[in-house]
């Protein structure tokens, strides 16, 4: 059977929680970490180094990934440039986000991951979605394998160089059906390692869920077997990711329920408190206004119109953080000015914090109503003592995947996953 991985997402040095949960983790068993150069703009690696440098009694396997460009990468990318690397090969999809698997870039990446890590190697360094590549004009499936073929190589000179014990690929395409013209199709990628006899490539990582089971279905050229079929013949390492988020008819599915926030929400005080700053906001909104506009204008602002039928029925915290973020607060900076006090701000980050309760109340309703279809047609087995979460991921893990990704974020998500260590 095949064992939970600490997924790293959306850890952080800056946070003491997040440490807390890798360390109650790693003390309950867990052998493998799976993170990446661009994960919180490099705060997951450098807090996997702290705990690894403070904790040398823990031995997990490590999982890096590269080829994402944001955040510091894009300074990264602009200084290997002037020096004449990493010029060839760039997936430009604007001035935020480019993409790259050269070895130029991909070396770059290793050195920041390692010294991040305070390793000298980490276990399994992953090219990350090469698929970005498909985003271009002009794209095609031999231009597509030449770059994964060039990134194979360089991956086999760091194993030589023993900076990297083995490498793979994440690739959210390997689950597509093997006709469409974007998959990843790991025959393919098996005939390029044939042929520059390679023996290094050791993973495959991918989406799975009980929504998206495209690894389990028998894909086209792959004859009677399925992805995972595949992956068990030549020995590859099965990762799966995404294990408890799927997108269904464009909405999300979320294999968790949140009962304990929602459970003493005061409805009450929340539309107390949503009355409270919109008051507060269209006093202010009047005052710095012309002599022309009224207090009944307010309600027709557009950013205010929007908001008063989604601060309570957001579907995730993280469109809680972009609406509020992107917009309620920019436009409470505007008003305010730079007068905006830490204590005139404070009304605004309570409402947040009611509508971030009533969007996880929102996931779970749909993560119920999910877990009692799957109940119903045999997808999950019959145990309602067990939270959703959990009896997800036994499932996925029963069908025989390596390693199933959680993120774990709280010491509570690492108690739950913890017999599956």
């Amino acid at each position: 059977m095949g064992q939970v991985g600490f997924g790293s997402y959306r850890v952080s040095i800056k946070s003491a929680e997040h440490k807390a949960a890798l360390i109650e983790a790693l003390k309950a068993g867990c052998s493998l970490i799976d993170t990446s150069s661009n994960y919180t703009n490099g705060d997951s690696e450098e807090l996997i180094g702290a705990v690894l440098s403070e904790h040398p009694e823990f031995k997990p396997l490590i999982v890096t990934k590269a080829g994402y460009i944001q955040g510091k990468n894009l300074k990264t990318l602009e200084e290997l440039n002037a020096d004449g690397f990493a010029l060839e090969d760039l997936v430009d999809l604007g001035d935020t986000l480019k993409h790259s698997i050269h070895p130029d870039f991909l070396k770059s990446q290793l050195d920041q991951s390692l010294k991040r890590m305070k390793l000298e190697s980490v276990d399994y360094f992953l090219l990350h979605n090469p698929e970005y590549y498909f985003q271009i004009e002009g794209a095609s499936k031999d231009e597509y394998y030449a770059r994964l073929k060039k990134a194979f190589i360089y991956c086999e000179e760091e194993v030589a160089a023993g900076r990297i014990k083995a490498y793979g690929v994440s690739s959210n395409n390997f689950v597509l059906p093997i006709d469409d013209p974007q998959v990843t199709d790991l025959n393919v990628i098996i005939g390029i390692l044939t042929d520059i006899k390679a023996k290094n490539f050791k993973m495959v990582q991918f989406p799975f869920n009980l929504i998206e089971i495209g690894a389990l279905e028998k894909l086209g050229e792959y004859g009677d077997e399925s992805l995972l079929e595949l992956c068990m013949r030549h020995g590859f390492i099965s990762v799966i990711n995404r294990p408890l988020n799927a997108f269904t008819h464009n909405k999300l599915v979320r294999f968790a329920t949140y009962e304990n926030v929602y459970a003493n929400l005061d409805e009450k005080k929340a539309e107390e408190k949503y009355t409270e700053c919109m008051n507060i906001l269209r006093t202010k909104w009047t005052e710095s206004s012309d002599e022309t506009t009224t207090a009944d204008d307010f309600d027709d602002v557009e950013v205010i119109s929007q908001f008063k039928t989604l601060w309570n029925s957001l579907p995730t915290p993280d469109a809680v953080e972009q609406v509020y973020f992107n917009h309620i607060f920019p436009f409470v900076a505007r008003i305010w000015g730079k007068s905006l006090t830490a204590l005139e701000s404070k009304p605004f980050y309570e409402l947040m914090e009611y509508s971030q309760v009533y969007s996880r109340r929102n996931l779970s309703t749909k993560a119920i109503e999910f877990k009692n279809q799957a109940l119903q047609v045999g997808l999950l087995p019959e145990q309602e003592d067990k939270p959703f979460a959990v009896m997800a991921v036994e499932t996925y893990l029963d069908y025989g995947f390596d390693y199933v990704l959680v993120g774990m974020k709280k010491p509570e998500y690492v108690a739950q996953m913890k017999h599956l260590f």
